[in-house]
């Protein structure tokens, strides 16, 4: 599991959807919890490229693996390479967390310059 990791986030999250349709869904998310584990703004810009291809579906799970496993801190950096993409996803990210972690992050965005 921790090679598919390392995939690019497209295909991190197709290997997801594969465990998970095999009936290992614990898998699936640990792959993805592995796979954000790269720089934020790796991951920022990962998501603009999903979000440009119309990959909604991939960037919600990659953004919900994200943000339950990230400081809000680490994802607000993310949010650097287009924040007028980023910020509003990572915030709807974080508000299907929890009510706290949203505020964390929301605090986090505007320490770093973010309007959230």
């Amino acid at each position: 599991l921790w090679e598919a990791a390392s995939l690019p986030a497209d295909r991190l999250v197709a290997a997801a959807d594969a465990l998970v349709a095999a009936g290992r869904g614990a898998d699936g998310e640990q792959i993805l919890r592995q796979g954000v584990a790269r720089p934020a703004g790796e991951i920022g810009t990962a998501v603009l490229g999903l979000v440009a291809e119309g990959r909604r579906r991939e960037v919600t799970a990659l953004l919900d693996a994200y943000v339950r496993v990230r400081a809000p801190e680490e994802a607000a950096r993310s949010a650097e390479p287009g924040p007028g993409t980023l910020v509003p996803l990572l915030l709807a990210a974080a508000r299907g967390v929890s009510d706290e972690r949203h505020w964390d992050l929301v605090h986090a965005l505007r320490v770093a310059g973010f309007s959230a």
